[in-house]
């Protein structure tokens, strides 16, 4: 398999070898991202399928309303960049990149929010966005397969204990908080006014993703002492703005 240059542009060149001749397959380069969503789909079908061998109840679990696929992800995308991008539009139960048996990114990830409006929301607004330098494609999912249903609880909670770990590793910056869920119409004079209940406003940043600089729906917020930051960390959650509930928590200055 190998990337080549014509007159017409970059393309795929994709050899099969057989006993006595050799045959190839042309994949125009605008096409790639589509051929790596239909193998990123047909991963999970194979999935299932080897989950169903030697009979019982193999095959796929019905699909959780509360989960979004994403695909076209960079190998070097990780479960918590996968989470700190999708934690700006709703709050994110879980965010996991699948792996290979062999410990390789296969490319694609799971993100299960706590409501399914939020996925719906999340999919309106992060479909297409940069993520690591590539263009992901976020979709309801179809469904997880069995074996991923059967996960033994007590693996899933070593990697949220894991995660916590590796918040505790974090410095909190003492005078500045991070909003997110936020309206993308929202302005920065808008959330310093509705910030100021709890204390001195010192500056607002909202946000952006990608090379077009869309807004992400999250903001650092800066104050002017550090007791107005701890405060407005209990005092904003929940509160709305432009229709919007917004999540809030302490800033990570690392």
């Amino acid at each position: 398999m190998d990337v080549k240059e014509n007159h017409a542009g970059t393309y795929l060149k994709i050899k099969e070898r057989g006993d006595s001749q050799s045959n190839s397959i042309l994949i125009p380069s605008g096409s790639i991202v589509e051929l790596r969503d239909a193998l990123d789909e047909a991963v999970q079908a194979l999935g299932a399928l080897d989950t169903g061998k030697g009979g019982g109840a193999g095959g796929a679990s019905p699909a959780n309303q509360c989960v979004c696929h994403v695909s076209n992800l960079s190998w070097e995308t990780t479960d918590d960049t996968l989470h700190e991008l999708f934690s700006g539009y709703g709050e994110v139960v879980s965010a996991e990149v699948q792996m290979s048996r062999a410990g390789r990114s296969q490319g694609w990830g799971l993100v299960e929010f706590a409501s399914a409006a939020e996925v719906e929301y999340a999919i309106s607004q992060c479909d297409g966005l940069d993520l690591d330098g590539r263009e992901i494609r976020v979709r309801a999912d179809k469904g997880r397969v069995a074996k991923e249903a059967a996960v033994p609880a007590k693996t899933k909670r070593q990697r949220q204990t894991q995660r916590n770990l590796n918040d505790a590793d974090k410095v909190v910056d003492p005078v500045r908080i991070f909003v997110m869920n936020l309206s993308f119409d929202t302005t920065e004079d808008e959330l310093a006014d509705h910030c100021a209940s709890s204390g001195e406003v010192a500056s607002v940043e909202l946000l952006t993703r990608g090379r077009a600089q869309r807004p992400s729906g999250s903001a650092v917020v800066e104050y002017r002492y550090a007791e107005a930051a701890a405060a407005a960390v209990d005092a904003l959650e929940g509160t709305e703005l432009d229709g919007r509930d917004l999540r809030v928590r302490a800033y990570f200055s690392n």
